[in-house]
């Protein structure tokens, strides 16, 4: 199979497949709880099989799923759900009572690391930034929270992650270190993306710490601005192009999963723009002491295309044509020549218009 946007010296990606469920039509077996809203996916290294992080205030919940390659890319099937609940003592209750579980990585232990994206509830409370920690039965212990720079002060829009565009991502890197990113730029950090020019974001490490992890670096990271396409003029709410995912090759290269949201006339589907970049860390200048970075002159980390999905349009069904809502990256099995893979994943927000897909793709000159 041919490579899509080859990049000599670096990684590439090809399209394997994908398995596409239309709302309400994956069930989990025995469980009579709505299925979907899948914000982060991985592999889990003790079973074998795969765990998505549900995003759902109502009932914070893992899924774990089995993902095999089938005829026409994967089969996917629901297992158990795993429910999340607050260990007495650790975990202040509302992180978890309001929790909005963004992405998933797996700590050495086995158990799993989370990201609470930051939101306003109802009432205007803000429920902070957090880096959670997930034990294997669904117990939630420590909070890790980011610096100061990220929290959002009651009753002021003006500093910190932008109601329920925080944390939207996390991966570990092969030394240990965790790695999240925003959705969009911090308040006082600058504007939000948009069609006449990116967002600049902050990428943000957590570093081991004990038992437990603390904020590390942080590093400038220039989104693209909201893509344009004929036909679909209008952005949907909260959609501007946005980082939502970030999956790490080695210590010090990401893959980073950009995506939009566009409407046509009333009544057709959203299209999703979304579009993967190789991310260098190198070279970027550690920005964490600084409060905020508008009009400094820094240096972010280097990133390039590595596959727009909409030049696989054509070789996709009805059913993905105007993609989708994708959140989370997680190690796929190994393609047909042994090669490694990664799959994307969809959240459809349990929406009647939104689609829940897993996308097959494999990974070339990763050595180099």
């Amino acid at each position: 199979m041919p490579l899509l946007l080859p990049a000599p010296g670096g990684p590439a990606l090809s399209y394997l497949g994908a398995s596409v469920h239309e709302p309400g039509t994956m069930v989990m077996p025995g469980d009579p709880l709505r299925f979907g809203s899948l914000s982060g996916l991985l592999l889990d290294a003790q079973t074998g099989q795969w765990v998505g992080a549900m995003d759902d205030t109502q009932r914070p919940r893992l899924v774990w799923l089995d993902v095999a390659p089938a005829e026409n890319g994967l089969s996917v099937r629901p297992l158990r759900y795993t429910y999340l609940r607050a260990v007495p003592g650790v975990t202040p209750p509302e992180t978890l009572q309001a929790l909005d579980m963004e992405s998933l990585a797996e700590l050495p232990d086995g158990s799993f690391a989370a990201t609470n994206e930051g939101h306003l509830d109802r009432n205007g409370t803000p429920h902070q930034p957090a880096l959670i920690r997930i034990a294997r039965d669904g117990g939630v212990g420590p909070v890790v929270y980011p610096r100061a720079h990220f929290m959002m002060p009651a009753g002021d829009r003006s500093r910190g992650v932008r109601h329920n565009l925080g944390l939207e991502s996390l991966t570990r890197t092969p030394d240990g270190r965790l790695l999240s990113g925003l959705e969009q730029p911090l308040a006082q950090d600058g504007p939000e993306s948009s069609p006449a020019r990116g967002g600049r974001i902050r990428l943000v490490e957590f570093v081991p710490d004990g038992d437990s992890f603390r904020p590390g670096r942080e590093w400038a990271y220039d989104l693209d601005p909201t893509p344009r396409r004929i036909g679909y003029t209008t952005i949907c709410q909260d959609g501007e192009n946005g980082l939502s995912e970030l999956y790490a090759l080695d210590d010090r290269r990401l893959i980073a999963l950009e995506r939009a949201c566009l409407f046509g006339p009333v009544g057709r589907p959203a299209f999703n723009p979304v579009r993967l970049h190789l991310v260098d860390l190198d070279g970027a200048d550690d920005i964490s002491s600084q409060a905020s970075i508008a009009g400094l002159d820094v240096r972010p980390v280097h990133k390039r295309l590595l596959l727009d999905l909409a030049t696989l349009t054509t070789r996709v069904g009805p059913e993905l044509q105007r993609w989708s809502n994708f959140e989370g990256i997680a190690a796929g099995p190994p393609a047909a020549d042994g090669s490694p893979t990664i799959v994307l994943v969809s959240d459809d927000n349990f929406r009647a218009s939104q689609t829940l897909a897993f996308v097959w793709l494999k990974l070339s000159g990763l050595s180099q």
